[in-house]
Protein backbone atom coordinates (compact mmCIF):
# COMPACT_ATOMS: atom_id res chain seq x y z
CA UNK A 1 0.00 0.00 0.00
CA UNK A 2 2.74 2.65 -0.41
CA UNK A 3 1.77 4.24 -3.14
CA UNK A 4 -1.84 4.64 -1.83
CA UNK A 5 -0.34 5.79 1.08
CA UNK A 6 1.60 8.14 -0.80
CA UNK A 7 -1.15 9.45 -2.54
CA UNK A 8 -3.07 9.68 0.99
CA UNK A 9 -0.10 11.83 2.39
CA UNK A 10 -0.13 14.14 -0.94
CA UNK A 11 -4.22 14.67 -0.41
CA UNK A 12 -4.23 15.46 2.53
CA UNK A 13 -1.25 17.95 3.02
CA UNK A 14 -3.04 19.85 -0.19
CA UNK A 15 -6.71 19.75 1.91
CA UNK A 16 -7.91 19.09 -1.28
CA UNK A 17 -10.28 16.43 -2.52
CA UNK A 18 -9.52 14.40 -5.33
CA UNK A 19 -11.88 14.58 -8.04
CA UNK A 20 -11.74 14.04 -11.21
CA UNK A 21 -14.38 13.15 -14.66
CA UNK A 22 -15.77 9.94 -14.92
CA UNK A 23 -15.61 8.30 -18.08
CA UNK A 24 -18.57 6.41 -19.61
CA UNK A 25 -18.85 2.92 -18.08
CA UNK A 26 -21.39 0.64 -16.95
CA UNK A 27 -20.65 0.84 -13.68
CA UNK A 28 -23.92 0.85 -11.82
CA UNK A 29 -25.18 4.06 -9.47
CA UNK A 30 -25.48 1.30 -5.86
CA UNK A 31 -21.91 0.26 -6.43
CA UNK A 32 -20.49 3.75 -7.76
CA UNK A 33 -21.79 5.68 -4.39
CA UNK A 34 -20.51 2.22 -2.45
CA UNK A 35 -17.17 2.80 -3.82
CA UNK A 36 -17.28 6.34 -3.60
CA UNK A 37 -18.67 6.13 0.42
CA UNK A 38 -15.67 3.80 1.22
CA UNK A 39 -13.12 6.43 0.12
CA UNK A 40 -14.15 9.27 1.60
CA UNK A 41 -12.63 8.46 4.91
CA UNK A 42 -9.63 8.17 3.12
CA UNK A 43 -9.79 11.86 1.74
CA UNK A 44 -9.25 14.91 3.41
CA UNK A 45 -12.66 16.39 1.90
CA UNK A 46 -15.82 15.10 -0.31
CA UNK A 47 -14.87 12.13 -3.03
CA UNK A 48 -16.33 13.73 -5.91
CA UNK A 49 -16.67 11.89 -9.34
CA UNK A 50 -14.08 9.36 -9.12
CA UNK A 51 -12.84 7.95 -12.33
CA UNK A 52 -14.69 3.82 -11.94
CA UNK A 53 -14.38 1.35 -14.67
CA UNK A 54 -15.83 -2.37 -14.40
CA UNK A 55 -13.33 -4.88 -14.86
CA UNK A 56 -13.65 -8.44 -15.98
CA UNK A 57 -13.92 -9.93 -12.91
CA UNK A 58 -17.50 -9.78 -11.56
CA UNK A 59 -18.05 -7.21 -8.58
CA UNK A 60 -14.43 -5.85 -8.99
CA UNK A 61 -13.93 -2.34 -10.30
CA UNK A 62 -11.05 -0.08 -11.08
CA UNK A 63 -10.26 2.87 -9.56
CA UNK A 64 -7.80 5.81 -11.10
CA UNK A 65 -6.41 7.91 -8.46
CA UNK A 66 -3.97 9.82 -10.61
CA UNK A 67 -1.58 7.53 -11.94
CA UNK A 68 -2.19 5.24 -9.08
CA UNK A 69 -4.98 2.38 -9.74
CA UNK A 70 -6.80 0.72 -6.88
CA UNK A 71 -9.38 -2.14 -7.11
CA UNK A 72 -12.24 -2.12 -5.03
CA UNK A 73 -15.31 -4.60 -4.84
CA UNK A 74 -18.89 -3.07 -5.84
CA UNK A 75 -20.16 -3.15 -1.96
CA UNK A 76 -16.92 -1.21 -0.98
CA UNK A 77 -15.55 -3.83 1.90
CA UNK A 78 -12.49 -4.77 -0.20
CA UNK A 79 -9.74 -2.82 -1.62
CA UNK A 80 -7.12 -4.25 -3.73
CA UNK A 81 -3.52 -2.69 -4.88
CA UNK A 82 -1.44 -4.69 -7.27
CA UNK A 83 -1.23 -5.29 -11.33
CA UNK A 84 -3.84 -7.06 -13.23
CA UNK A 85 -2.99 -9.12 -15.61
CA UNK A 86 -4.73 -10.82 -18.79
CA UNK A 87 -3.46 -14.50 -18.92
CA UNK A 88 -5.02 -15.02 -22.51
CA UNK A 89 -3.20 -12.29 -24.02
CA UNK A 90 -0.49 -11.29 -21.48
CA UNK A 91 -1.55 -7.88 -21.57
CA UNK A 92 -0.75 -5.79 -18.18
CA UNK A 93 -4.02 -3.85 -17.60
CA UNK A 94 -2.92 -2.27 -15.15
CA UNK A 95 -0.21 -0.91 -16.73
CA UNK A 96 -2.09 -0.12 -19.84
CA UNK A 97 -4.42 2.11 -18.09
CA UNK A 98 -2.05 3.94 -16.47
CA UNK A 99 -0.09 4.24 -19.82
CA UNK A 100 -2.99 5.50 -21.51
CA UNK A 101 -3.09 8.24 -19.33
CA UNK A 102 0.31 8.96 -19.44
CA UNK A 103 0.61 8.91 -23.70
CA UNK A 104 -2.66 11.29 -23.21
CA UNK A 105 -1.10 13.83 -21.54
CA UNK A 106 2.15 13.04 -24.16
CA UNK A 107 0.23 13.38 -27.08
CA UNK A 108 -0.42 16.76 -26.10
CA UNK A 109 2.36 18.69 -25.38
CA UNK A 110 3.43 20.48 -28.53
CA UNK A 111 6.65 18.73 -30.09
CA UNK A 112 7.32 22.45 -30.93
CA UNK A 113 8.27 22.88 -27.34
CA UNK A 114 10.42 20.25 -27.31
CA UNK A 115 14.56 19.71 -28.51
CA UNK A 116 14.08 17.28 -30.58
CA UNK A 117 16.93 14.64 -32.14
CA UNK A 118 15.04 13.17 -35.07
CA UNK A 119 15.82 9.43 -35.81
CA UNK A 120 17.70 8.31 -39.29
CA UNK A 121 14.91 7.49 -41.64
CA UNK A 122 17.37 5.01 -43.20
CA UNK A 123 16.45 2.89 -40.29
CA UNK A 124 14.14 -0.11 -40.93
CA UNK A 125 11.87 0.90 -37.65
CA UNK A 126 11.17 4.14 -36.74
CA UNK A 127 9.77 4.98 -32.23
CA UNK A 128 9.84 8.06 -30.98
CA UNK A 129 10.62 8.46 -26.85
CA UNK A 130 9.95 11.50 -24.79
CA UNK A 131 12.65 12.25 -22.32
CA UNK A 132 12.18 14.70 -18.95
CA UNK A 133 16.42 15.89 -18.58
CA UNK A 134 18.16 18.33 -16.69
CA UNK A 135 21.20 19.60 -17.69
CA UNK A 136 23.35 19.22 -14.39
CA UNK A 137 22.15 15.24 -13.65
CA UNK A 138 25.11 13.26 -14.15
CA UNK A 139 22.72 10.34 -15.72
CA UNK A 140 20.95 12.54 -17.84
CA UNK A 141 24.82 13.60 -19.58
CA UNK A 142 25.45 9.99 -19.62
CA UNK A 143 22.27 9.71 -21.55
CA UNK A 144 22.37 11.80 -23.74
CA UNK A 145 25.37 10.21 -25.59
CA UNK A 146 23.31 7.55 -25.98
CA UNK A 147 21.88 9.80 -28.56
CA UNK A 148 23.41 8.85 -31.95
CA UNK A 149 23.18 5.30 -31.19
CA UNK A 150 19.44 5.47 -30.77
CA UNK A 151 18.81 7.77 -33.60
CA UNK A 152 20.89 5.51 -35.61
CA UNK A 153 18.60 2.93 -34.53
CA UNK A 154 15.37 4.56 -35.89
CA UNK A 155 14.36 6.59 -32.56
CA UNK A 156 13.65 10.04 -32.64
CA UNK A 157 14.75 11.93 -29.13
CA UNK A 158 12.72 14.33 -27.47
CA UNK A 159 13.33 16.11 -24.59
CA UNK A 160 11.61 18.13 -21.84
CA UNK A 161 13.07 20.52 -19.29
CA UNK A 162 13.06 19.50 -15.72
CA UNK A 163 15.89 21.29 -13.81
CA UNK A 164 15.40 19.72 -10.65
CA UNK A 165 16.84 22.30 -8.29
CA UNK A 166 13.82 24.71 -9.54
CA UNK A 167 13.26 27.63 -11.00
CA UNK A 168 15.49 30.62 -11.33
CA UNK A 169 18.22 28.33 -10.14
CA UNK A 170 21.57 27.95 -12.31
CA UNK A 171 20.06 24.81 -14.05
CA UNK A 172 16.95 26.15 -15.01
CA UNK A 173 18.60 29.20 -16.64
CA UNK A 174 21.14 26.59 -18.28
CA UNK A 175 17.85 25.16 -19.78
CA UNK A 176 16.21 28.30 -20.57
CA UNK A 177 19.42 29.29 -22.55
CA UNK A 178 19.45 26.19 -24.50
CA UNK A 179 16.01 26.29 -25.52
CA UNK A 180 16.26 29.77 -26.36
CA UNK A 181 19.12 29.44 -28.18
CA UNK A 182 19.14 29.78 -32.14
CA UNK A 183 20.23 25.95 -32.57
CA UNK A 184 18.78 24.51 -29.62
CA UNK A 185 20.37 21.00 -29.92
CA UNK A 186 24.05 21.89 -30.39
CA UNK A 187 23.56 24.02 -27.45
CA UNK A 188 22.37 21.36 -24.94
CA UNK A 189 24.96 19.32 -26.75
CA UNK A 190 27.44 21.37 -25.64
CA UNK A 191 25.93 22.17 -22.19
CA UNK A 192 25.18 17.89 -21.57
CA UNK A 193 29.28 18.01 -22.24
CA UNK A 194 30.25 20.25 -19.05
CA UNK A 195 30.53 23.98 -21.74
CA UNK A 196 29.68 26.86 -20.92
CA UNK A 197 27.53 29.13 -22.96
CA UNK A 198 25.99 32.64 -23.36
CA UNK A 199 23.42 33.05 -21.32
CA UNK A 200 20.07 33.91 -22.86
CA UNK A 201 16.48 34.66 -21.94
CA UNK A 202 13.23 34.48 -24.73
CA UNK A 203 9.56 33.45 -24.23
CA UNK A 204 10.31 29.59 -23.19
CA UNK A 205 8.51 26.22 -22.29
CA UNK A 206 10.60 25.76 -19.51
CA UNK A 207 7.98 26.58 -16.92
CA UNK A 208 4.91 24.38 -18.84
CA UNK A 209 7.76 21.38 -18.94
CA UNK A 210 7.62 21.74 -15.18
CA UNK A 211 4.31 21.57 -14.81
CA UNK A 212 3.95 18.98 -16.99
CA UNK A 213 6.33 16.98 -14.22
CA UNK A 214 3.69 17.37 -11.59
CA UNK A 215 0.87 16.10 -13.79
CA UNK A 216 3.23 13.16 -14.73
CA UNK A 217 3.78 12.63 -11.46
CA UNK A 218 7.42 12.85 -12.17
CA UNK A 219 10.30 12.40 -9.59
CA UNK A 220 13.41 12.13 -11.09
CA UNK A 221 15.86 12.21 -14.18
CA UNK A 222 16.05 11.11 -16.84
CA UNK A 223 12.53 9.87 -17.03
CA UNK A 224 11.92 8.17 -20.47
CA UNK A 225 8.28 7.86 -22.05
CA UNK A 226 7.98 5.25 -24.67
CA UNK A 227 5.34 5.70 -27.86
CA UNK A 228 2.85 3.91 -25.92
CA UNK A 229 3.03 6.21 -22.65
CA UNK A 230 5.32 3.36 -20.95
CA UNK A 231 7.36 5.46 -18.11
CA UNK A 232 11.41 3.96 -17.49
CA UNK A 233 12.78 5.77 -14.82
CA UNK A 234 16.09 6.34 -14.62
CA UNK A 235 19.25 5.91 -16.89
CA UNK A 236 19.10 3.20 -19.36
CA UNK A 237 21.87 2.23 -22.04
CA UNK A 238 21.19 2.31 -25.53
CA UNK A 239 21.60 -1.47 -26.15
CA UNK A 240 19.36 -2.17 -23.69
CA UNK A 241 16.91 1.03 -24.37
CA UNK A 242 16.38 -0.19 -28.46
CA UNK A 243 15.18 -3.95 -27.78
CA UNK A 244 12.55 -2.46 -24.98
CA UNK A 245 11.13 0.33 -27.38
CA UNK A 246 10.64 -2.25 -30.25
CA UNK A 247 9.80 -4.98 -27.67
Amino acid sequence: MKSIAKWMAVTLISGSAFMVTAQASDVGLKERQSIENALKPLLNGPVGTLDIQSTPINNLYQVKLGFDIIYVSGDGNYLMQGQMMDLQTGVNMTAAAVNGDRKAIIDSIPESSMVVYPSDKNAPKQSTITVFTDIDCPYCRKFHKEIPALNKAGVTVRYLAFPRSGPNTDSYFKAVSAWCAEKPAETLDKLMNGAEVDKKSCQNPVNQHMQYVRELEINGTPNIILEDGALLPGYVESQKLIPRIYN
